[in-house]
Protein backbone atom coordinates (compact mmCIF):
# COMPACT_ATOMS: atom_id res chain seq x y z
CA UNK A 1 0.00 0.00 0.00
CA UNK A 2 1.18 3.52 -1.07
CA UNK A 3 2.13 5.58 1.95
CA UNK A 4 0.82 8.88 1.69
CA UNK A 5 2.55 12.28 3.04
CA UNK A 6 -0.29 13.16 5.47
CA UNK A 7 0.79 14.16 8.68
CA UNK A 8 -2.37 12.51 11.22
CA UNK A 9 -3.28 13.86 15.14
CA UNK A 10 -4.07 10.87 17.33
CA UNK A 11 -5.68 11.70 20.36
CA UNK A 12 -6.39 9.58 23.20
CA UNK A 13 -8.21 10.97 26.93
CA UNK A 14 -7.21 8.44 29.82
CA UNK A 15 -8.73 8.35 33.63
CA UNK A 16 -7.88 5.25 35.56
CA UNK A 17 -7.52 2.71 32.82
CA UNK A 18 -4.28 1.20 33.97
CA UNK A 19 -4.73 -2.46 33.43
CA UNK A 20 -5.95 -1.43 29.29
CA UNK A 21 -3.32 1.51 29.06
CA UNK A 22 0.12 -0.27 27.92
CA UNK A 23 -1.92 -2.42 25.23
CA UNK A 24 -3.91 1.24 23.80
CA UNK A 25 -0.82 3.15 23.53
CA UNK A 26 1.53 0.03 22.39
CA UNK A 27 -1.58 -0.36 19.51
CA UNK A 28 -0.81 3.16 18.22
CA UNK A 29 3.29 3.35 18.65
CA UNK A 30 3.02 0.40 16.48
CA UNK A 31 1.16 1.95 13.37
CA UNK A 32 2.21 0.68 10.00
CA UNK A 33 2.25 4.21 9.01
CA UNK A 34 4.75 6.15 11.33
CA UNK A 35 3.95 9.77 9.99
CA UNK A 36 1.29 10.92 13.32
CA UNK A 37 1.57 12.93 16.51
CA UNK A 38 -0.15 11.47 19.78
CA UNK A 39 -2.04 13.56 21.40
CA UNK A 40 -2.08 11.69 24.80
CA UNK A 41 -4.25 13.71 27.76
CA UNK A 42 -3.51 12.09 31.41
CA UNK A 43 -7.09 13.55 32.38
CA UNK A 44 -6.62 13.44 36.77
CA UNK A 45 -5.59 9.76 36.92
CA UNK A 46 -4.97 8.60 40.36
CA UNK A 47 -4.54 4.99 39.57
CA UNK A 48 -0.95 4.97 38.30
CA UNK A 49 -2.14 5.34 34.97
CA UNK A 50 -0.06 8.55 34.46
CA UNK A 51 3.28 6.86 35.52
CA UNK A 52 2.72 4.68 32.30
CA UNK A 53 1.70 7.60 30.07
CA UNK A 54 5.13 8.85 31.15
CA UNK A 55 7.17 6.37 30.44
CA UNK A 56 5.89 6.41 27.05
CA UNK A 57 6.12 9.91 25.85
CA UNK A 58 9.78 9.67 27.19
CA UNK A 59 10.50 7.00 24.96
CA UNK A 60 9.08 7.85 21.96
CA UNK A 61 8.79 11.56 20.95
CA UNK A 62 5.81 11.68 18.75
CA UNK A 63 3.91 11.31 21.93
CA UNK A 64 2.37 14.87 23.14
CA UNK A 65 1.39 14.50 26.92
CA UNK A 66 -0.89 16.58 28.44
CA UNK A 67 -1.71 16.67 32.17
CA UNK A 68 -4.76 17.81 33.90
CA UNK A 69 -4.91 17.96 37.64
CA UNK A 70 -8.10 17.16 38.31
CA UNK A 71 -10.93 14.58 36.26
CA UNK A 72 -12.76 17.10 33.49
CA UNK A 73 -14.62 17.68 30.90
CA UNK A 74 -12.68 18.42 27.69
CA UNK A 75 -13.96 20.23 24.50
CA UNK A 76 -12.62 18.30 21.89
CA UNK A 77 -12.49 20.94 19.32
CA UNK A 78 -10.72 24.02 21.22
CA UNK A 79 -8.12 21.09 22.19
CA UNK A 80 -7.20 20.61 18.86
CA UNK A 81 -7.40 24.18 17.80
CA UNK A 82 -4.24 24.37 20.83
CA UNK A 83 -2.46 21.49 20.36
CA UNK A 84 -2.95 19.59 17.22
CA UNK A 85 -1.25 20.09 14.12
CA UNK A 86 -2.34 16.98 11.59
CA UNK A 87 -4.43 17.06 8.65
CA UNK A 88 -6.46 14.01 9.94
CA UNK A 89 -7.59 13.06 13.15
CA UNK A 90 -7.93 9.87 14.99
CA UNK A 91 -9.78 9.17 18.38
CA UNK A 92 -8.86 6.11 20.48
CA UNK A 93 -9.95 5.54 23.85
CA UNK A 94 -7.85 4.42 26.44
CA UNK A 95 -8.65 1.02 26.71
CA UNK A 96 -9.87 -0.08 23.56
CA UNK A 97 -6.61 -0.81 20.07
CA UNK A 98 -5.90 -0.78 17.00
CA UNK A 99 -4.80 -3.16 14.36
CA UNK A 100 -1.27 -2.21 13.19
CA UNK A 101 -2.90 -0.99 9.78
CA UNK A 102 -4.95 1.18 11.28
CA UNK A 103 -4.15 4.40 9.90
CA UNK A 104 -2.55 3.73 6.79
CA UNK A 105 -5.32 1.87 5.45
CA UNK A 106 -7.93 4.11 6.39
CA UNK A 107 -5.78 7.20 5.54
CA UNK A 108 -5.19 5.61 1.96
CA UNK A 109 -8.96 4.58 1.59
CA UNK A 110 -9.65 8.49 2.62
CA UNK A 111 -7.05 9.98 0.52
CA UNK A 112 -8.37 7.85 -2.57
CA UNK A 113 -11.61 8.41 -2.24
CA UNK A 114 -11.44 12.27 -1.15
CA UNK A 115 -13.57 11.24 1.88
CA UNK A 116 -13.70 13.80 4.93
CA UNK A 117 -14.52 11.00 6.93
CA UNK A 118 -13.58 7.18 6.45
CA UNK A 119 -14.85 4.55 9.29
CA UNK A 120 -13.58 0.86 9.73
CA UNK A 121 -15.47 -1.84 11.60
CA UNK A 122 -15.35 -2.92 15.38
CA UNK A 123 -14.71 -6.04 17.19
CA UNK A 124 -17.03 -5.56 20.45
CA UNK A 125 -15.26 -7.01 23.41
CA UNK A 126 -17.67 -7.75 26.54
CA UNK A 127 -15.37 -8.03 29.38
CA UNK A 128 -18.16 -9.63 31.82
CA UNK A 129 -18.99 -12.47 29.31
CA UNK A 130 -15.98 -12.67 27.09
CA UNK A 131 -18.11 -12.81 24.13
CA UNK A 132 -17.62 -10.86 20.72
CA UNK A 133 -19.18 -9.41 17.64
CA UNK A 134 -18.81 -7.04 15.08
CA UNK A 135 -20.12 -3.98 13.86
CA UNK A 136 -19.26 -4.01 10.43
CA UNK A 137 -20.30 -3.80 6.22
CA UNK A 138 -19.68 -6.53 3.75
CA UNK A 139 -18.21 -4.66 1.14
CA UNK A 140 -16.54 -0.18 1.38
CA UNK A 141 -19.41 2.15 0.53
CA UNK A 142 -19.18 5.75 0.03
CA UNK A 143 -21.55 8.45 0.19
CA UNK A 144 -21.43 11.72 -1.41
CA UNK A 145 -23.05 14.48 -0.10
CA UNK A 146 -26.38 13.98 -2.45
CA UNK A 147 -26.53 10.30 -1.22
CA UNK A 148 -26.14 11.04 2.77
CA UNK A 149 -30.47 11.08 3.26
CA UNK A 150 -30.94 7.69 1.42
CA UNK A 151 -27.76 6.04 3.22
CA UNK A 152 -28.74 7.01 6.46
CA UNK A 153 -29.54 2.99 7.36
CA UNK A 154 -26.55 2.12 6.05
CA UNK A 155 -23.83 4.47 8.31
CA UNK A 156 -25.54 5.33 10.98
CA UNK A 157 -24.03 3.46 13.36
CA UNK A 158 -20.84 4.06 12.57
CA UNK A 159 -22.13 7.62 13.21
CA UNK A 160 -22.48 7.40 17.05
CA UNK A 161 -18.95 7.81 18.03
CA UNK A 162 -15.80 9.82 17.15
CA UNK A 163 -13.56 6.67 17.42
CA UNK A 164 -13.77 3.89 14.67
CA UNK A 165 -12.97 6.53 12.00
CA UNK A 166 -10.14 8.95 10.75
CA UNK A 167 -11.59 12.23 9.94
CA UNK A 168 -10.65 15.51 8.24
CA UNK A 169 -9.48 18.32 10.58
CA UNK A 170 -10.40 20.63 9.10
CA UNK A 171 -14.22 19.38 9.23
CA UNK A 172 -14.24 18.79 12.51
CA UNK A 173 -12.60 22.24 13.53
CA UNK A 174 -15.56 24.00 11.32
CA UNK A 175 -17.74 22.35 13.97
CA UNK A 176 -19.52 25.54 16.14
CA UNK A 177 -18.12 24.41 19.99
CA UNK A 178 -21.88 25.82 21.17
CA UNK A 179 -23.58 23.32 18.34
CA UNK A 180 -22.82 20.57 20.64
CA UNK A 181 -25.06 20.09 23.90
CA UNK A 182 -23.01 19.34 26.96
CA UNK A 183 -24.16 15.71 27.88
CA UNK A 184 -22.26 13.54 29.47
CA UNK A 185 -23.98 10.65 27.84
CA UNK A 186 -24.83 10.35 23.67
CA UNK A 187 -22.19 13.39 23.15
CA UNK A 188 -20.56 11.95 20.79
CA UNK A 189 -23.19 10.82 18.55
CA UNK A 190 -24.33 14.80 18.95
CA UNK A 191 -20.49 15.57 17.63
CA UNK A 192 -21.05 13.03 14.76
CA UNK A 193 -23.92 14.86 13.49
CA UNK A 194 -22.34 18.24 13.57
CA UNK A 195 -19.85 16.58 11.90
CA UNK A 196 -21.91 15.23 8.90
CA UNK A 197 -23.15 18.46 8.21
CA UNK A 198 -19.52 19.59 7.41
CA UNK A 199 -18.84 17.02 5.13
CA UNK A 200 -18.78 16.01 1.50
CA UNK A 201 -18.55 12.44 1.04
CA UNK A 202 -18.01 9.78 3.81
CA UNK A 203 -17.17 6.10 3.67
CA UNK A 204 -16.97 2.73 5.54
CA UNK A 205 -14.66 0.62 4.51
CA UNK A 206 -15.05 -3.42 5.17
CA UNK A 207 -12.45 -3.98 7.08
CA UNK A 208 -12.43 -4.52 11.09
CA UNK A 209 -9.40 -2.68 12.51
CA UNK A 210 -10.53 -1.24 16.00
CA UNK A 211 -11.36 -3.64 19.00
CA UNK A 212 -13.58 -1.51 21.26
CA UNK A 213 -14.13 -3.40 25.42
CA UNK A 214 -17.89 -3.05 27.07
CA UNK A 215 -18.09 -2.05 30.68
CA UNK A 216 -20.55 -2.75 32.43
CA UNK A 217 -19.96 0.18 34.69
CA UNK A 218 -19.08 2.07 32.02
CA UNK A 219 -20.76 5.92 31.63
CA UNK A 220 -23.20 4.51 29.24
CA UNK A 221 -24.76 2.09 31.90
CA UNK A 222 -24.59 4.80 34.35
CA UNK A 223 -27.72 6.76 35.17
CA UNK A 224 -27.67 10.74 34.54
CA UNK A 225 -30.41 12.87 35.02
CA UNK A 226 -30.03 14.30 31.39
CA UNK A 227 -29.83 10.83 29.70
CA UNK A 228 -33.63 10.49 28.58
CA UNK A 229 -33.20 15.01 27.04
CA UNK A 230 -29.78 13.01 25.41
CA UNK A 231 -32.40 10.40 23.86
CA UNK A 232 -34.77 12.60 22.75
CA UNK A 233 -32.64 15.71 21.75
CA UNK A 234 -30.42 13.03 18.78
CA UNK A 235 -33.43 11.96 17.61
CA UNK A 236 -34.99 15.31 16.81
CA UNK A 237 -31.35 16.50 15.76
CA UNK A 238 -30.98 13.38 13.33
CA UNK A 239 -34.47 14.67 11.84
CA UNK A 240 -33.28 18.06 11.49
CA UNK A 241 -30.61 16.85 9.50
CA UNK A 242 -32.43 14.57 7.35
CA UNK A 243 -34.64 17.59 6.40
CA UNK A 244 -32.19 19.52 5.47
CA UNK A 245 -32.16 17.15 2.36
CA UNK A 246 -35.84 17.31 2.26
CA UNK A 247 -38.41 16.10 3.26
CA UNK A 248 -37.78 12.79 5.76
CA UNK A 249 -38.63 9.55 4.21
CA UNK A 250 -40.96 7.21 5.91
CA UNK A 251 -38.18 4.71 5.80
CA UNK A 252 -35.61 6.79 7.40
CA UNK A 253 -38.54 8.50 10.30
CA UNK A 254 -38.86 4.49 11.08
CA UNK A 255 -35.53 3.69 11.13
CA UNK A 256 -34.98 6.58 13.66
CA UNK A 257 -37.75 5.78 15.93
CA UNK A 258 -36.26 2.26 16.04
CA UNK A 259 -32.93 3.76 16.72
CA UNK A 260 -34.85 5.67 19.76
CA UNK A 261 -36.87 2.94 21.22
CA UNK A 262 -33.88 1.09 20.89
CA UNK A 263 -32.20 3.86 23.25
CA UNK A 264 -34.96 4.33 25.57
CA UNK A 265 -34.67 0.17 25.87
CA UNK A 266 -31.11 0.90 27.53
CA UNK A 267 -31.84 4.25 29.22
CA UNK A 268 -35.16 1.98 30.75
CA UNK A 269 -32.56 -0.44 32.75
CA UNK A 270 -29.99 1.67 33.96
CA UNK A 271 -32.95 3.64 35.81
CA UNK A 272 -33.89 0.72 37.15
CA UNK A 273 -30.46 -0.33 38.11
CA UNK A 274 -30.27 2.74 39.73
CA UNK A 275 -30.33 3.56 43.54
CA UNK A 276 -33.45 5.92 43.18
CA UNK A 277 -35.99 5.66 44.85
CA UNK A 278 -39.40 3.31 43.30
CA UNK A 279 -41.17 6.67 43.16
CA UNK A 280 -38.09 8.61 41.74
CA UNK A 281 -37.74 5.54 38.69
CA UNK A 282 -41.83 6.08 38.23
CA UNK A 283 -40.92 9.61 37.97
CA UNK A 284 -38.67 8.56 35.42
CA UNK A 285 -40.51 6.16 33.23
CA UNK A 286 -43.65 8.08 33.38
CA UNK A 287 -41.81 11.15 31.65
CA UNK A 288 -40.27 8.87 29.37
CA UNK A 289 -44.10 6.92 28.67
CA UNK A 290 -45.43 10.45 27.85
CA UNK A 291 -42.96 12.06 25.65
CA UNK A 292 -44.74 12.42 22.23
CA UNK A 293 -41.60 11.12 20.51
CA UNK A 294 -41.61 7.62 22.61
CA UNK A 295 -45.54 7.48 21.76
CA UNK A 296 -44.99 7.87 18.22
CA UNK A 297 -42.00 5.46 18.05
CA UNK A 298 -44.18 2.90 20.00
CA UNK A 299 -47.16 3.57 17.57
CA UNK A 300 -45.27 2.98 14.32
CA UNK A 301 -45.45 -0.80 14.39
CA UNK A 302 -41.67 -1.56 14.13
CA UNK A 303 -40.39 -4.36 16.23
CA UNK A 304 -37.79 -2.34 17.90
CA UNK A 305 -40.77 0.08 19.55
CA UNK A 306 -42.86 -3.23 20.90
CA UNK A 307 -39.88 -4.34 22.23
CA UNK A 308 -38.70 -1.21 23.85
CA UNK A 309 -42.48 -0.67 25.34
CA UNK A 310 -42.81 -4.01 26.81
CA UNK A 311 -39.39 -3.74 28.57
CA UNK A 312 -41.27 -0.06 29.70
CA UNK A 313 -44.05 -1.94 30.62
CA UNK A 314 -42.26 -4.30 32.72
CA UNK A 315 -39.77 -2.27 34.55
CA UNK A 316 -42.38 -0.52 35.40
CA UNK A 317 -44.46 -2.94 37.00
CA UNK A 318 -41.36 -4.50 38.89
CA UNK A 319 -40.78 -0.95 40.20
CA UNK A 320 -44.14 -0.81 41.08
CA UNK A 321 -44.27 -3.48 42.81
CA UNK A 322 -42.47 -2.46 45.53
CA UNK A 323 -44.20 0.66 46.23
CA UNK A 324 -45.76 -0.60 49.24
CA UNK A 325 -47.71 2.29 50.29
CA UNK A 326 -46.70 4.60 48.31
CA UNK A 327 -48.54 6.76 45.95
CA UNK A 328 -48.71 5.04 43.07
CA UNK A 329 -50.08 7.77 40.37
CA UNK A 330 -47.15 7.73 37.89
CA UNK A 331 -47.41 4.22 37.99
CA UNK A 332 -50.61 4.06 36.95
CA UNK A 333 -49.90 7.12 34.58
CA UNK A 334 -47.85 4.80 32.83
CA UNK A 335 -49.52 2.02 32.33
CA UNK A 336 -52.69 3.92 30.86
CA UNK A 337 -50.59 5.40 28.41
CA UNK A 338 -48.87 2.35 27.29
CA UNK A 339 -51.87 -0.09 27.37
CA UNK A 340 -55.02 1.95 26.98
CA UNK A 341 -57.26 -0.65 27.06
CA UNK A 342 -55.49 -2.88 29.77
CA UNK A 343 -53.46 -0.28 31.93
CA UNK A 344 -56.53 0.90 33.88
CA UNK A 345 -56.22 -2.76 35.68
CA UNK A 346 -52.79 -2.23 37.13
CA UNK A 347 -51.98 -0.76 40.53
CA UNK A 348 -49.36 -1.16 43.16
CA UNK A 349 -51.95 -3.23 44.73
CA UNK A 350 -51.97 -5.74 42.17
CA UNK A 351 -48.97 -5.70 39.88
CA UNK A 352 -47.64 -8.61 40.92
CA UNK A 353 -50.76 -10.83 39.94
CA UNK A 354 -49.39 -9.84 36.66
CA UNK A 355 -45.73 -10.16 37.53
CA UNK A 356 -46.16 -14.01 38.64
CA UNK A 357 -48.17 -15.23 35.97
CA UNK A 358 -46.81 -15.56 32.68
CA UNK A 359 -50.38 -15.89 30.48
CA UNK A 360 -52.04 -12.27 32.07
CA UNK A 361 -48.63 -10.69 31.63
CA UNK A 362 -48.72 -11.50 27.93
CA UNK A 363 -52.30 -10.67 27.53
CA UNK A 364 -51.75 -7.15 29.09
CA UNK A 365 -48.22 -6.95 27.45
CA UNK A 366 -51.00 -7.22 24.42
CA UNK A 367 -53.39 -4.86 25.35
CA UNK A 368 -55.81 -7.45 24.65
CA UNK A 369 -58.54 -6.81 26.89
CA UNK A 370 -60.96 -9.81 26.10
CA UNK A 371 -58.10 -12.40 26.62
CA UNK A 372 -57.26 -10.42 30.06
CA UNK A 373 -60.90 -10.48 31.17
CA UNK A 374 -61.09 -14.13 30.43
CA UNK A 375 -58.16 -15.18 32.17
CA UNK A 376 -59.46 -13.21 34.94
CA UNK A 377 -63.01 -14.58 35.27
CA UNK A 378 -60.92 -18.09 34.68
CA UNK A 379 -58.90 -17.44 38.17
CA UNK A 380 -62.31 -16.56 39.69
CA UNK A 381 -63.97 -19.57 39.01
CA UNK A 382 -61.22 -21.64 40.09
CA UNK A 383 -60.62 -19.37 43.36
CA UNK A 384 -56.96 -18.68 41.72
CA UNK A 385 -55.06 -16.17 44.13
CA UNK A 386 -58.72 -13.78 44.61
CA UNK A 387 -58.12 -12.45 47.73
CA UNK A 388 -54.40 -12.10 47.40
CA UNK A 389 -54.42 -10.33 44.14
CA UNK A 390 -57.77 -8.57 44.42
CA UNK A 391 -59.35 -10.04 41.42
CA UNK A 392 -62.11 -8.75 41.61
CA UNK A 393 -61.05 -5.25 42.06
CA UNK A 394 -59.21 -5.73 39.31
CA UNK A 395 -61.89 -7.04 37.06
CA UNK A 396 -64.20 -4.14 38.14
CA UNK A 397 -61.22 -1.60 36.86
CA UNK A 398 -61.24 -3.32 33.43
CA UNK A 399 -64.81 -2.75 32.74
CA UNK A 400 -64.55 0.63 33.93
CA UNK A 401 -66.21 2.08 30.40
CA UNK A 402 -69.19 -0.97 30.79
CA UNK A 403 -72.14 0.63 32.39
CA UNK A 404 -74.04 -2.60 33.27
CA UNK A 405 -70.56 -3.97 34.58
CA UNK A 406 -68.41 -1.21 35.93
CA UNK A 407 -70.14 -1.73 39.57
CA UNK A 408 -69.73 -5.39 39.73
CA UNK A 409 -66.85 -6.29 42.30
CA UNK A 410 -68.53 -8.96 44.59
CA UNK A 411 -66.44 -11.85 44.65
CA UNK A 412 -69.32 -14.40 45.18
CA UNK A 413 -70.91 -13.11 42.12
CA UNK A 414 -67.88 -13.02 39.98
CA UNK A 415 -67.12 -16.48 41.09
CA UNK A 416 -70.96 -17.72 40.34
CA UNK A 417 -71.53 -16.30 37.71
CA UNK A 418 -68.32 -16.02 35.60
CA UNK A 419 -69.74 -17.08 32.59
CA UNK A 420 -72.73 -14.65 32.36
CA UNK A 421 -70.08 -11.66 33.22
CA UNK A 422 -68.53 -12.79 30.04
CA UNK A 423 -71.62 -12.68 28.15
CA UNK A 424 -72.48 -9.54 28.82
CA UNK A 425 -69.00 -8.21 28.71
CA UNK A 426 -68.96 -9.85 25.11
CA UNK A 427 -72.25 -8.11 24.58
CA UNK A 428 -74.54 -11.03 23.92
CA UNK A 429 -77.36 -9.80 26.16
CA UNK A 430 -79.97 -11.93 25.30
CA UNK A 431 -77.56 -15.04 25.20
CA UNK A 432 -76.94 -13.55 29.13
CA UNK A 433 -81.00 -12.93 29.91
CA UNK A 434 -81.80 -16.34 28.75
CA UNK A 435 -79.45 -18.08 31.10
CA UNK A 436 -80.01 -16.12 33.78
CA UNK A 437 -83.99 -16.81 33.65
CA UNK A 438 -83.22 -20.17 33.67
CA UNK A 439 -81.54 -19.81 37.28
CA UNK A 440 -84.00 -18.02 38.14
CA UNK A 441 -87.01 -20.27 37.33
CA UNK A 442 -85.13 -23.03 38.59
CA UNK A 443 -84.32 -21.29 41.77
CA UNK A 444 -80.55 -21.43 41.08
CA UNK A 445 -79.75 -18.21 42.30
CA UNK A 446 -78.28 -17.90 45.45
CA UNK A 447 -75.10 -16.20 46.68
CA UNK A 448 -74.78 -12.72 45.14
CA UNK A 449 -78.57 -12.71 44.10
CA UNK A 450 -79.90 -8.53 44.76
CA UNK A 451 -76.25 -8.16 42.16
CA UNK A 452 -77.67 -10.97 39.98
CA UNK A 453 -81.27 -9.41 39.51
CA UNK A 454 -80.08 -5.98 39.56
CA UNK A 455 -77.97 -6.87 36.22
CA UNK A 456 -80.81 -8.92 35.07
CA UNK A 457 -83.17 -5.60 35.53
CA UNK A 458 -80.62 -3.81 33.62
CA UNK A 459 -80.33 -5.99 30.78
CA UNK A 460 -84.02 -6.58 29.95
CA UNK A 461 -84.58 -2.73 29.98
CA UNK A 462 -81.17 -2.50 27.37
CA UNK A 463 -83.11 -4.84 25.05
CA UNK A 464 -86.57 -3.88 25.95
CA UNK A 465 -87.55 -7.44 26.95
CA UNK A 466 -90.63 -5.85 29.14
CA UNK A 467 -91.41 -9.35 30.62
CA UNK A 468 -88.25 -9.97 31.47
CA UNK A 469 -88.02 -6.69 33.23
CA UNK A 470 -91.17 -7.26 35.00
CA UNK A 471 -90.00 -11.09 36.28
CA UNK A 472 -86.95 -9.28 37.41
CA UNK A 473 -88.58 -6.50 39.40
CA UNK A 474 -91.10 -8.83 40.81
CA UNK A 475 -87.95 -11.09 41.88
CA UNK A 476 -86.25 -7.97 43.10
CA UNK A 477 -89.27 -7.12 45.70
CA UNK A 478 -89.45 -10.83 47.03
CA UNK A 479 -86.15 -10.69 47.52
CA UNK A 480 -85.85 -7.64 49.73
CA UNK A 481 -88.74 -8.83 51.66
CA UNK A 482 -86.88 -11.65 52.67
CA UNK A 483 -84.67 -9.32 53.84
CA UNK A 484 -87.07 -7.32 55.62
CA UNK A 485 -86.62 -4.46 53.32
CA UNK A 486 -89.87 -3.61 53.05
CA UNK A 487 -89.60 0.62 51.95
CA UNK A 488 -87.61 -0.91 48.98
CA UNK A 489 -89.77 -3.44 48.37
CA UNK A 490 -92.58 -0.85 48.19
CA UNK A 491 -90.58 1.37 45.67
CA UNK A 492 -90.10 -1.79 43.02
CA UNK A 493 -93.79 -2.15 43.55
CA UNK A 494 -95.06 1.18 42.82
CA UNK A 495 -92.35 1.13 40.08
CA UNK A 496 -94.58 -1.75 38.52
CA UNK A 497 -97.87 -0.13 39.04
CA UNK A 498 -97.08 2.82 37.44
CA UNK A 499 -95.98 0.68 34.32
CA UNK A 500 -99.49 -0.09 34.24
CA UNK A 501 -98.42 -3.95 35.24
CA UNK A 502 -101.83 -6.32 36.63
CA UNK A 503 -100.59 -8.72 38.07
CA UNK A 504 -102.03 -11.25 40.80
CA UNK A 505 -98.63 -12.11 42.23
CA UNK A 506 -97.99 -7.81 42.19
CA UNK A 507 -100.90 -7.58 44.55
CA UNK A 508 -99.60 -9.83 46.72
CA UNK A 509 -96.32 -8.49 46.79
CA UNK A 510 -98.27 -5.13 47.63
CA UNK A 511 -100.11 -6.10 50.45
CA UNK A 512 -96.83 -8.19 52.05
CA UNK A 513 -94.91 -4.87 51.41
CA UNK A 514 -97.14 -2.86 53.21
CA UNK A 515 -97.77 -4.70 56.70
CA UNK A 516 -95.80 -3.11 59.83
Amino acid sequence: MQIMDKKITVYTKAYNTKPYLRQCIESVLSQSYPDFEYLLVDNGCTDGSGEIMSEYAMADDRIHLIRYVQNQKINIQEFLVEYASGEYLAVLDSDDWWDTDYLERLLFWSEKNKLDVACTGTVMHVLESGEQYLRKVNSPIVFSRETLAEGLPLYHVFFRTLWGKLIRMQCICAVSGDAVPKFSYGRDTAWCFQLLRQTRKIGVDSSVLHHYRIHEKSVSYQYDPSRFDADMYLYEDAIKFLSSFGPVSSENRKFLQAVYANAVFDTIYVILNSTMSPAEKLRQYRTIATASITLAAYQSNIEDGRRSQENLIICAMTTGSALKDEDDRDFRLVMQTLLPRCGRAVSGENVQLFLDNSSLLHALLQDNIDVLMKELLGRMENQQGVKRYAIPRTIQALAADSPLLCQIDNAVFLRKYAGIYWEVWKGHYIAALDEMTGLLLENKVSGGRELFLTLFISLAAMEEQVPAFIFGKMQLAEHYLRQGRREQARAVVSDLTEMGVEDAELETLRRRSQKQ
